[in-house]
Formats: structure tokens, C-alpha cells, sequence
């Protein structure tokens, strides 16, 4: 089963003294008041601290200072529906509780942009960090955050050493695909948003319910984010004959291939079903209103800060780590039928010959 990379062992006082040759109250003594510290064993010191990556306790720190505390928050795009709706949750509890949050941007596509998008974040001595792991990008970043920091995965492959939330985008994939097949559809194309691999994903759920329906699972096509590669998908599939019914990896997608298969003279649902995910505030207005799959993102923003609070309770109250730092909550979604799915033509016609 895939896993996302373990997350960096954190280097302590005692690695950066040892590296430094001098002793641990004396890097403490920089840390806090570095004038206090001659020059030579300041450079000596700042050295160690940076061929370490080493990051000091920001809960310690942030008692002894009674400072407000920070919360870290990871995403690679602040504007996609679900993003957006889940940083809302997740800003909404944070003000309920006294926290302040930093959204934080994953930049760049190469391991070492990451790693400096998240030297960022730490840099800002957050107390926690939520990561919303919905690429490729996103899981590469889990690795960098330190092992001791209280840490929540939202979305993603499971990885049981850490914190999660899941909203069970597998079932969700697998719902909308029988759907489908329920209807008489022969197979179910699906159009992926990037990042969508790996076996809790919605591009899982649709071959895992082709396979237990003994159907073929067609290659699958690749999407980008924006809604004008939906079309262009669209525009490519309405010529196909054996294209009957579209499951796309998000509604934003499936809008665009909607309008696409409009501009090749195909209609919806008439001559393809077109479905997609997530519920967006559009789908139930779109024409046809759209057969979806309802996420309740803003809920697991505030789940995700919930469980990330009580890690830092364990740390504050001296626990260290406890059954909170691998917790595991799922929170399923809810197909949606709507008018953008319904029987392929050949099925209405034996439908109607027989009623005749």
C-alpha cells in the first residue's frame, strides 16, 4: 500500500552543540539572547544550526514569551473550491480558539523548492502544521516537517505515522462509477485532476469498481486544474462513438467537458452522462445540474485543526507523543444525483420498445 514519505528526523540542542563545540546552555544562550555570545562561537553556532536545519521548539518558545500561538497551514493552491472551503474551516476554528493561522504556498516543482517553501513556513516558528495533501508536491512536503511537531495530513495516501483526515475520496470514486454502470453504461471513462494516483484516490475507486463489475478499465485521461482543459478533453471524446459515460475528477473539470461535448454536437445526458466530484456551489445550478459526490470541506478544516490542537496539548502538558499524533478520521461524502447522468441511448430505446 502506498505511504507517504517519513518525515525528517529533527535534530535537537545537543546535535547543534556537539556540531559546534560548545556547550548546550550556551546554544540556548544564542538562541534567546545571541549578544551574550562571543562572535567566533556565534558563527560557530549559526553553521551548525543551518547544516542541521535545525528548528528550535516553537511551543516551548512561545510559553516562555506568552506569545499568541501560530498555526501553519501547507497547500499548493489557495484556489480550488475544496482548498478554499477547507481553509475556512480551518481559519474559523482557529479564531474560535485563540490561534492565529499562516497559509503557507508549496512553490516550484523540484525537491529543493519544496523543502525551501517549507523552510519558510518553520522559519515562522509555527506551533503546528496542517498540510493539505492533494499532489505530488503536497506529499514531498510532508517529509521536511520535523517529527516532533505536531502535524495533520488532510487528504492523501495514508500514513500511519502521522495525523489525518481522509475524506474517503476511494469510495467516493467507486460510488460514482456504479452509479454509472448502474444505469447500463458498457464502461466509465475517467478524467483525473493532477495528483490523483495512489489507492485512496478517486482514479482507485473507479478501476477498483470497473474491476469488481468485471469491466475493462480504459486508459485514464489526464486533466489539468482548470475547467478549459475539461473542454478540450471534452471536445476529444464527443467524437467517439464508444464514449458514453464521463467521470471527471472534479465538477470544475466536468463542467468544462460538458461545454466541450457541446461543441462537437454532443448533448448531456442525451448522448453522454457526464459526472464529477467535490459538489461545488455551481454543480445544482449548472444545465444539466450536476450528478456529483458532496464533500463536507469546510467540516474537515475544522476537524483537521481539532486534532492538530490536541497534539499540542500533549506536547504543552509534557505527553509528548500520544494516540493523537496518528489518529485516522474519515469523513465520507454523499453521491448526488442530479440531471447530467441517466441511461445510455441504447438502454432508453429498449426501455421504451418494451413499454410500448
Amino acid at each position: 500500500m502506498p505511504r507517504t514519505a517519513n518525515r525528517a528526523k529533527t535534530a535537537s540542542i545537543k546535535d547543534v552543540a556537539a556540531l559546534s563545540g560548545v556547550s548546550v546552555p550556551t546554544v540556548s544562550r544564542y538562541l534567546n539572547d545571541r549578544e551574550r555570545v562571543s562572535e567566533e562561537k556565534r558563527q560557530r553556532i549559526a553553521k551548525a544550526i543551518e547544516l542541521l536545519d535545525y528548528r528550535p521548539n516553537p511551543i516551548a518558545r512561545a510559553l516562555v514569551r506568552e506569545r499568541t500561538h501560530l498555526i501553519s497551514v501547507l497547500t499548493t493552491d489557495t484556489t480550488l473550491y475544496g482548498q478554499s472551503e477547507m481553509l475556512h474551516g480551518i481559519e474559523l476554528r482557529a479564531r474560535e480558539a485563540e490561534y492565529q493561522i499562516n497559509i503557507n504556498m508549496i512553490t516550484g516543482g523540484s525537491r529543493e523548492d519544496i523543502h525551501r517553501s517549507v523552510r519558510r513556513a518553520l522559519d515562522q516558528n509555527p506551533v503546528g502544521t496542517i498540510l493539505l495533501n492533494y499532489d505530488a508536491a503536497s506529499a514531498e512536503a510532508s517529509a521536511f516537517l520535523p517529527t516532533d511537531m505536531p502535524v495533520v495530513l488532510v487528504a492523501g495516501n495514508r500514513n500511519p505515522d502521522v495525523a489525518q483526515v481522509s475524506l474517503q475520496e476511494n469510495e467516493g470514486g467507486r460510488d460514482v462509477t456504479r452509479h454509472l454502470l448502474s444505469l447500463g453504461h458498457r464502461t466509465v471513462i475517467h478524467v483525473s485532476v493532477p495528483g490523483g494516483s495512489g489507492g485512496y484516490s478517486r482514479l482507485s475507486g473507479w478501476r477498483q469498481a470497473l474491476s469488481d463489475a468485471g469491466v475493462f478499465a480504459p486508459e485514464p485521461v489526464m486533466a489539468k486544474w482548470d475547467p478549459y482543459s475539461g473542454r478540450e478533453i471534452g471536445r476529444k471524446l464527443g467524437v467517439r462513438d464508444d464514449v458514453t459515460a464521463i467521470f471527471a475528477g472534479n465538477d470544475e473539470i466536468a463542467m468544462g467537458i460538458i461545454r466541450g461535448l457541446g461543441d462537437v454536437g454532443r448533448r448531456v445526458p442525451d448522448d453522454v452522462s457526464v459526472v464529477g466530484f467535490d459538489d461545488h456551489p455551481l454543480a445544482r445550478v449548472w444545465d444539466p445540474a450536476l450528478t456529483t459526490v458532496r464533500q463536507d470541506f469546510r467540516k474537515a478544516g475544522s476537524v483537521a485543526f481539532d486534532m492538530l490542537a490536541d497534539q499540542i496539548d500533549d506536547v504543552v502538558a509534557g505527553r509528548g507523543r500520544t494516540d493523537n499524533w496518528t489518529r485516522y478520521t474519515e469523513l465520507p461524502g454523499e453521491l448526488v444525483v442530479r440531471e447530467s447522468s441517466s441511461q445510455p441511448q441504447e438502454r432508453r430505446a429498449t426501455s421504451d420498445a418494451a413499454t410500448s
